[in-house]
């Protein structure tokens, strides 16, 4: 059996990551994947890896201005449930929710940025599109 497919508008001006973890905490989900989004972004930050090997650390990228989002994945579990070495990466712990997303987006020009999904906003709206893992009496491997 198919999982439902979600849909949250981030509207003009407001957090992407707080709509995202509104809209799951109101739900009463847990687990869920992130399968897409459509629509404009500004003032985004992203985070990638600035060594090749482990312990994992992390450089930020801050995009100014508006953007196109190109792609977004991600999955959202409670906040125990993260793994421990991304810890120093999203270090908020105000949420019961880890929300680690992936996304791109493309700027004026072509320029493309992206990485682990540190801050970002809707710029015109933002369309995310998500499936519970759990829940409604459904079975995780159906």
């Amino acid at each position: 059996m198919m999982k439902q497919l979600y849909e949250v508008t981030v509207k003009q001006g407001q957090d992407i990551k707080t709509v995202i973890t509104e809209y799951i905490l109101d739900h009463g989900w847990k687990n869920v994947y992130i399968t897409g989004a459509v629509g404009s972004v500004i003032d985004m930050v992203f985070t990638a890896p600035t060594q090749n090997h482990l312990p994992l650390r992390c450089g930020k990228t801050p995009v100014s201005g508006a953007a196109e989002i190109i792609s977004m994945c991600g999955e959202v579990m409670p906040i125990e449930q993260m793994d421990p070495d991304l810890e120093d990466v999203y270090p908020d712990k105000d949420s019961p929710l880890f929300v680690h997303i992936h996304a791109a987006c493309a700027t004026a020009g072509g320029h493309v940025f992206g990485g682990g999904l540190s801050g970002g906003r809707a710029f015109r709206a933002l369309r995310v599109f998500m499936t519970p893992l759990e829940g409604e009496g459904e079975e995780f491997n159906d």
